[in-house]
């Protein structure tokens, strides 16, 4: 019956108080949406490009640097991350608030600044997972024999980077950045409960304690249909790039 209502767009009732699983969860869902795209935007648009310069020149200092900073952050635990930016940015700066709720009846977009704890708890997190996996993958094409062709033919590095390693690479990076996506909406659980974000992972671990198990199911179809979209829309552009690469 459960799968049946959930194909039908019907998750069922609460148990608690009988309200629609759907009315439940839709606050907390655009809540989660709107944290996954500002965090998307600060790793396409400043975590990428830093990965695949420094990738492409594995032995310059700066690389080096990032390499080590990315690698230390990537062993520090959501939860410290989290502790540690309300401590500065919240406590002792009180530069922000130290719950990020928008207000009773307020959306997210509505008081924003709910967003920025959380969001830079996240893009921290997820951008010392990835810079340290795109600098890998860009290292290991920049070794490769046509791109050192390209170099001894004369062409400049950022001809080489812009015309040569990122079409090769960037099947690699979509399928990395899909990844991330999903965890951006429900596996975010520990930044939202330690910032109060009212998003999908805070709303799953209030459902768990109250033992809501048609809002726990819901949250987790929901969770598994953005992983499957995420990773087909991966997979249609990676297709798409490497139709590309072999027509020039």
């Amino acid at each position: 019956e459960w799968v049946a209502g959930i194909l039908r767009g019907d998750p069922g009732t609460t148990l608690i108080t009988s309200r629609p699983v759907a009315e439940t969860i839709t606050q907390p869902v655009l809540a989660s949406l709107s944290l996954a795209a500002v965090v998307l935007l600060g790793l396409v648009l400043v975590t990428l490009p830093v990965a695949v310069v420094t990738g492409a020149r594995p032995r310059h200092p700066v690389s080096r640097f990032l390499t080590g900073i990315s690698v230390a952050a990537a062993a520090i635990p959501e939860f410290v991350v989290a502790i540690a930016l309300l401590a500065v940015l919240a406590v002792w700066t009180r530069w922000l608030p130290v719950l990020s709720v928008p207000g009773a009846g307020r959306t997210v977009w509505e008081n924003p600044v709910c967003l920025v704890m959380p969001a830079l708890s996240l893009w921290l997190v997820c951008s010392a997972s990835l810079t340290r996996r795109v600098q890998a993958l860009v290292a290991t094409h920049a070794a490769a024999p046509y791109v050192r062709e390209a170099e001894l033919a004369g062409l400049t590095r950022r001809r080489v980077l812009s015309r040569h390693l990122l079409p090769s690479v960037a099947p690699g990076v979509l399928q990395l950045l899909a990844q991330t996506i999903p965890y951006l909406l429900g596996g975010a659980v520990v930044v939202e409960t330690v910032t109060s974000f009212p998003g999908l992972g805070f709303a799953l671990v209030r459902a768990v304690g109250d033992r809501e198990v048609p809002v726990v199911m819901a949250a987790g179809a929901l969770m598994m249909v953005v992983a499957v979209v995420a990773f087909t829309v991966a997979d249609a552009l990676s297709v798409r790039q490497e139709r590309m690469v072999a027509v020039v």
